[in-house]
């Protein structure tokens, strides 16, 4: 017995012979979605790990009165540079009663981790005492929306 293989066939006239375009330009889509995806995270790489800049962390923070809050931060920095951070404070209903642009360490400090206390003056009593960024340049300090 002889088995013979046939390939399936379409019937003439009735379908179109299969595109393979369909199939190009899902490649192509395919490729630039996995290529934005490479460049999202260099930049986020790039953001993280690149670029000098100064990182505050506030270790903690005790309302001294009705009018200063003390705030303890702590910057890393890149060795020799200066660290200028904005903090602020908040009141009990969340609107910022305090807001000042600190240096933190001076031109040149060979330092990479400094620690710092600062007292903040408030406009009213504060819950909170927080760092809002840091920077390697000075920070304009602009007044507290009201």
């Amino acid at each position: 017995m002889t088995s013979r293989t046939t390939a399936r066939r379409r019937p003439p006239g009735r379908y179109d012979e299969p595109g393979r375009r369909g199939g190009r330009v899902a490649a192509v889509v395919l490729g630039v979605l996995f290529l934005g995806l490479l460049a999202a995270i260099a930049y986020a790489f790039f953001t993280r790990f690149g670029v000098d800049r100064a990182v505050a962390r506030v270790i903690d923070f005790q309302v001294q009165s009705d009018s200063v809050v003390r705030i303890d931060v702590e910057v890393v920095k890149p060795e020799g540079s200066a660290a200028y951070c904005l903090l602020r404070s908040r009141s009990q209903d969340g609107a910022e009663v305090g807001r000042e642009a600190v240096q933190l360490a001076p031109p040149g400090d060979p330092s990479r981790v400094v620690r710092v206390e600062h007292d903040l003056v408030t406009s009213a009593r504060a819950v909170t005492g927080e760092s809002v960024g840091c920077s390697l340049e000075p920070i304009p300090s602009t007044p507290p929306a009201p």
